[in-house]
C-alpha cells in the first residue's frame, strides 16, 4: 500500500496512530505558511483540521482518488486559509459590519467552492497544451501584446479568437460533467 493510500484509509478508519504521523509530517509545512501569511498556530491547527474533515467527506461521498495525500491536503488548506482571509478583509471593509455565518454553513460553502475548484481543474486538464497555455496566460492577467508575443501569433485578434475558443472549449467540457449542476 503506498503512502497516500495509507492516510486515506487511515483517515476512513480513524487509525489514530497514522494520523499522528500525519499531523506530525504535513502540518509544519502548513503552519510555516499561514504563519507568513498573516495567521497563527492556532489557526494553523484549525485550518489543518478542517481541512482533514473535507477530506474525509469527500473521499466518503465522491470516492476521490488522490494522486499526491501531501500536495492535495497542502492545496486545500491553502484554500481554506485563503478564503478565511477575505472573509477577515471584508470584515474590515465593511467597517467592522458582517453577519456572522456559522461554522457549518461555512465549512459547507467551502466545500461548495473547492468542488468547482476541483471541477475546473479536472476539465482544464483535459484540454490541449495550447489552450492551457493560453488560458493560463489569460487567466494570469497577461496581455494581449505579451501574449502575441508568447506564442508567436500575428494579431491580437488572432489571440482573442484563440482565448475564445478554448475558454468555450473549457466552459463546454464544465457543463457537460453532471457536477455543473451542482456546484452551478
Amino acid at each position: 500500500m503506498n503512502s497516500t493510500n495509507k492516510f486515506v484509509t487511515a483517515l476512513l478508519q480513524g487509525d489514530e496512530i497514522v494520523i499522528a504521523k500525519i499531523y506530525k509530517q504535513f502540518f509544519p509545512k502548513v503552519l510555516k505558511f499561514i504563519l507568513q501569511n498573516k495567521g497563527t498556530h492556532d489557526h494553523a491547527k484549525d485550518i489543518f483540521q478542517d481541512a482533514l474533515i473535507y477530506l474525509i467527506v469527500k473521499i466518503k461521498e465522491q470516492n476521490l482518488k488522490i494522486d499526491s495525500f501531501e500536495a492535495y491536503l497542502f492545496t486545500i488548506c491553502k484554500n481554506i486559509w485563503r478564503r478565511e482571509l477575505e472573509k477577515q478583509k471584508k470584515w474590515v471593509m465593511n467597517d467592522h459590519v458582517t453577519k456572522l455565518i456559522d461554522k457549518d454553513t461555512d465549512f459547507a460553502l467551502f466545500m461548495l467552492e473547492q468542488g468547482r475548484l476541483e471541477l475546473y481543474q479536472e476539465k482544464f486538464s483535459l484540454l490541449s497544451d495550447n489552450c492551457k497555455r493560453i488560458l493560463s496566460l489569460f487567466f494570469n492577467n497577461t496581455s494581449y501584446e505579451n501574449i502575441i508575443k508568447e506564442l508567436s501569433y500575428t494579431t491580437v485578434n488572432t489571440a482573442r479568437q484563440r482565448i475564445f475558443k478554448c475558454k468555450s472549449k473549457l466552459i463546454k467540457l464544465i457543463k457537460k460533467d453532471v457536477r455543473f449542476i451542482v456546484y452551478k
